[in-house]
């Protein structure tokens, strides 16, 4: 009943259109012609308006009054270089041309949700009620999962699809995850006339660096320090440096401790040389844990199973909207849709995966 050719020519069509954080809104204007084509009640909601984007989430609502309510979402905005997306074919492989990312992160997912809506509506399939979010701004902070007020649809349980892997992958359990600048503020001298004077900010930094934990900690969590600025002149001390930093964990706890021993390091190192020291790093989102032998897992092995595809139960170390909608009550599995390099100029995604995804999502639909 899936109609590769009509997949992948919607999935050509989306990945050609422009759609980074927060400038959605073409992509957004295309999700709505096809939802409302689909017979479907389609909104859009105001976390454009409340994040400084140009487009809301779009919802879509497949009305089955008294069966179960099942969410399934993907997101709309998709990861710089992505202005201009020159899909190329080659046997049954879509890759970018080598110039930006494809987008298969996350159009893949959205690609394999309207294929499903398109064959539910055109075979006349039994179907739960089907409620649709195609989410804005996920690639900065999960803006829009986090500005959705999922609450009101009284959803029972969700798929997202927005995981690299083989379809038959769910992940059900995930990271907390922190990001935050560290600031030194030193104080600058003529580097040749009078260092001695000064407090060079990077010495402060290296110190501290030097005693925190970076890397992989545990196989549960991670710490990063990704970009470092600072500096004015080669003949200035360096008065003060900035970083960007990022904690995860599948341990809450574990987090929070790492976050605390790491800014008291700081802060015993900048009163060692009598810097300050500032930081604006905070817990962005919270992990999750869906039990394997929740319903909504059950649902998707028994999908599985009928799709002829091996069902696997995986952690993961990436945050997705799956975060959020956890955390407000609503149980979720994030499931792998095939995309391969993604947030890479070599993303690319297999013609089988994006077929054998949307045949999975049918059986989902069965099994509701």
């Amino acid at each position: 009943m899936v109609k590769e050719a009509r997949l992948v020519e919607n999935f050509l069509d989306m990945v050609k259109i422009s759609s980074p954080s927060l400038k959605e809104r073409e992509m957004g204007d295309y999700l709505i012609k096809v939802l409302k084509e689909l017979g479907l009640e389609v909104m859009e909601d105001e976390a454009g308006e409340k994040n400084g984007g140009n487009c809301g989430n779009i919802i879509g609502i497949l009305k089955a009054p008294g069966k179960k309510k099942v969410l399934f979402s993907a997101h709309m905005d998709t990861v710089l270089p992505c202005d201009k997306v020159t899909p190329v074919i080659e046997g049954r492989i879509i890759k970018s041309d080598g110039t930006s990312v494809l987008g298969g992160d996350d159009k893949g997912g959205i690609a394999s949700i309207i294929e499903m809506l398109r064959v539910i509506k055109e075979n006349n399939l039994d179907h739960p009620e089907i409620v649709v979010i195609f989410s804005m701004a996920e690639e900065i902070g999960l803006l829009g999962a986090k500005s959705f007020n999922i609450e009101k649809y009284n959803i029972d349980y969700g798929f997202i699809l927005d995981s690299s892997g083989k379809p038959g992958v769910a992940i059900v359990k995930a990271p907390s995850a922190a990001k935050g600048k560290l600031i030194i503020e030193g104080k600058p001298a003529h580097a040749g006339i009078a260092p001695e004077n000064g407090i060079n900010a990077l010495v402060v930094a290296a110190e501290a660096i030097g005693k925190i934990k970076l890397g992989r900690i545990d196989e549960e969590t991670t710490s990063n320090i990704g970009t470092v600025t600072g500096g004015t002149a080669v003949n200035i001390v360096m008065p003060q440096i900035e970083m960007m930093y990022e904690a995860r964990s599948l341990d809450g706890t574990k987090l929070r401790a790492l976050l605390k021993e790491t800014m008291d390091i700081f802060e015993e190192t900048c009163k060692k040389y009598g810097a300050k020291f500032e930081n604006t790093v905070k817990i962005g989102y919270d992990g999750f844990s869906v039990d394997e032998n929740s319903e909504v897992a059950n649902i998707f092995k028994k999908a599985a199973q009928n799709a002829g595809v091996a069902s696997e139960m995986k952690s993961s170390g990436g945050g997705s909207d799956t975060n959020i909608y956890n955390g407000k009550g609503v149980p979720c599995l994030n499931l792998a849709v095939g995309m391969s390099k993604v947030h890479t100029k070599e993303e690319f995604i297999l013609i089988d995966d994006m077929v054998a995804m949307s045949k999975l999502l049918l059986e989902v639909i069965k099994e509701c």
